[in-house]
């Protein structure tokens, strides 16, 4: 790749204020693109008036979070309002002549606006993060039709796993680009473990608030855990209100209480200790597009047990078979309350990886599943998503913010 561009990417929340995958997709796409030598802006919302600011090459303009009509409601909110948003910054950098030339988009509210722009938009590349299934539309019909209209008119349409790949297709009839979400895995690689003492121990590092991360199925998994292994610890490592601490500790056995910790998400900079110090990362999350967590802890030597279902299947096993070289996978029994209900599956997967991790041969296992997954492999690929590589790369540049453009 050479040459500069002018990019721009979009999400209505942003990172570190919001810790979920998209947000950090959108900070890590953004600072790898401006190491190659691109100009990138960043537009997002924030509580507060519209700031810009600049931080390792890359410029963020974060704008207010705000209300159509003035009040919250299931047709109208701050989304809807982040749509009109993008648009005038497109609109606005275009009048000053300095048209973006691709745009990245991480929602499709924000994807909407790009293509308000009108006809000297940027190319629109819309990265589906989520999993697309048209019941989600049912009360909101009007977000279906801004869904499908960005769908029909990007140049560009990516979703994060094989399952969101056939769910957009049966669902919508579209064909996407399969392109994970990277993850910055160099640190992770290079973090040692410490040596290991014969303990068990379990790291849950997803948003424990979420049902679907399954943060209660574990706590009734553990019972089980604990019955055959007395010495397992359970450390819950992500976000827990007072509430869903008091629901995990009722799911729980009160003997099982003084072996479950709730430390909190801790910063950035925790997680690598964090992720090589458990024996077993246990992901037992329901509808995951992807899954950051999992490739972060494999990149850590830690092996991965997770829920067959969803994305997380692309990491831990191959095309949904379990693969004992990385960790396992369990099957949810029935989904209820968008949670698994299995807790025994659990169980028996959680001592099944903890036998594996004994296998020296496990560490050296993990960290090679999660290279593929990293920016130097995925970064070249992203590059072509929004047009910049290739050798017509640069004369197709100022062609990309073109009259006409549909």
């Amino acid at each position: 790749m050479s040459g500069c561009a002018r990019i721009v990417m979009t999400n209505p929340t942003c990172w570190p204020e919001i810790r979920r995958g998209s947000e950090r997709l959108l900070a890590e796409h953004a600072a790898w693109q401006a190491a190659q030598g691109h100009e990138v802006t960043v537009i997002s919302t924030h509580r507060g008036p519209r700031t810009e600011q600049r931080t390792a090459g890359v410029r963020h303009i974060l704008l207010p979070r705000r209300l159509l009509l003035g009040r919250a409601s299931r047709w109208l909110g701050p989304f809807h309002a982040f749509a009109l948003q993008v648009r005038d910054e497109v609109r606005r950098a275009r009048a000053a002549g300095t048209p973006f030339h691709a745009a990245h988009c991480l929602n499709y509210h924000d994807a909407f606006g790009v293509l308000l722009a009108g006809a000297q938009r940027p190319r629109l590349a819309y990265h589906v993060v989520g999993i697309p299934v048209r019941a989600y539309f049912r009360w909101t019909p009007h977000d279906g039709l801004m869904f499908r209209h960005v769908l029909r008119n990007a140049d560009a349409c990516a979703v994060t796993s094989r399952h969101a790949q056939q769910m957009l297709l049966r669902e919508f009839g579209v064909a996407a680009t399969l392109l994970p979400s990277p993850s910055d895995i160099d640190r992770l690689l290079a973090t040692p473990r410490p040596p290991a003492d014969g303990r068990l121990r379990l790291l849950f590092a997803a948003d424990a608030d979420e049902p679907r991360k399954g943060a209660v199925l574990l706590a009734r998994a553990f019972a089980q855990v604990r019955d055959a292994r007395p010495d397992a610890r359970l450390v819950f490592g992500g976000p827990a209100s007072q509430t869903t601490i008091r629901a995990i500790r009722a799911a729980a056995r009160p003997a099982d209480l003084p072996h479950i910790s709730f430390p909190g998400p801790g910063t950035q900079d925790d997680l690598p200790a964090r992720y090589a110090a458990a024996t077993v990362l246990v992901h037992p999350a329901v509808w995951e597009a992807q899954g950051m967590v999992p490739v972060e802890a494999l990149a850590c030597g830690t092996p991965v047990v997770a829920c067959d279902h969803g994305g997380v299947a692309d990491i831990v096993g191959d095309s949904g078979v379990d693969d004992p070289a990385v960790g396992r996978l369990f099957q949810p029994g029935p989904i209820i309350r968008h949670a698994a209900t299995d807790h025994a599956a659990l169980a028996r997967a959680i001592l099944d990886a903890a036998d594996l991790a004994r296998d020296p041969a496990t560490e050296a296992r993990c960290r090679a599943r999660a290279i593929p997954f990293g920016w130097p492999t995925l970064g070249p690929a992203y590059a072509r998503l929004l047009g910049l590589d290739g050798p017509n790369a640069l004369a197709a540049r100022d062609s990309m913010a073109r009259p006409g453009a549909q």
